[in-house]
């Protein structure tokens, strides 16, 4: 969350296109969960904030994932949960090739392009 950032901003964090980023920031004003005002000081530039009813479905869908997640990892232990987190660390690292698992939104679009890219070429196969 990042309130009042740029939709510049968004497509570099994300690393995908500024057209994409408009494409569904438009979708999500249109659907009421997101506002765009014009920065005072650049009037090209508009900053994106989360509206109200944005908010409340962010915490609906937060709840019903911790839902999920209860139901999910129900019966282990904390040692079981600390050992599948580290293996799934590893298997992030071992993925990117980075040395240190941090989860951005760089690292995950780098990782769907990778992704995309290996499909279609399995598709011209």
């Amino acid at each position: 969350a990042n309130p009042g950032c740029t939709q510049v901003q968004v497509a570099d964090h994300l690393r995908v296109s500024p057209a994409s980023i408009a494409l569904s920031t438009k979708r999500l004003q249109k659907a009421g969960y997101l506002t765009k005002e014009v920065d005072a000081e650049n009037l090209r530039c508009k900053r994106l904030y989360i509206s109200e009813e944005g908010q409340r479905v962010c915490a609906m869908c937060r709840e019903r994932l911790d839902q999920i997640d209860a139901v999910a990892f129900q019966g282990f232990s904390e040692e079981e949960l600390e050992a599948f987190s580290s293996f799934l660390d590893r298997v992030t690292l071992n993925m990117t090739g980075e040395t240190e698992n941090v989860v951005s939104g760089e690292l995950f679009g780098h990782l769907c392009r990778e992704l995309d890219a290996i499909e279609k070429e399995a598709k011209k196969s």
